[in-house]
């Protein structure tokens, strides 16, 4: 194995929101050996919020009524610790404009580090 495994990392995508961009998702991102290197692998964490109508539960609106409903398809199966080679991702209810996104190196403690 040539070096260290690099540190995970943390990507935020963001959409526009009325007032700021809201977050969507979260992809965490970590390092598998594979042969002599590195091979980034993926896991996408989706920030929805949510309301109690009666007795449901049901997705709060990020922009003009469309759910916040994201959809991975991933490519190939899941390694042992949930993550994947790679995937695409969707709003279901139509196409995603993403406005922005933010890297985070995590450090030891699981905390985001800049």
């Amino acid at each position: 194995m040539s070096g260290a495994q690099p540190p995970d990392r943390i990507v935020r995508f963001y959409v526009a929101g009325r007032v700021k961009p809201k977050l969507l998702c979260l992809v965490d991102v970590r390092y598998f050996p594979q042969g002599n290197a590195w091979v980034p692998y993926y896991r996408m964490d989706e920030h929805m919020y949510f309301t109690r109508r009666g007795h449901r539960w049901v997705p709060l609106t990020l922009m003009n009524g469309v759910p916040a409903l994201v959809t991975a398809t991933p490519l190939g199966f899941a390694n042992a610790a949930g993550y994947y080679q790679g995937f695409s991702f969707a709003q279901t209810t139509g196409p995603i404009t993403l406005t922005g996104w933010t890297v985070a190196r995590e450090n030891a403690g699981g905390l985001p580090a800049p």
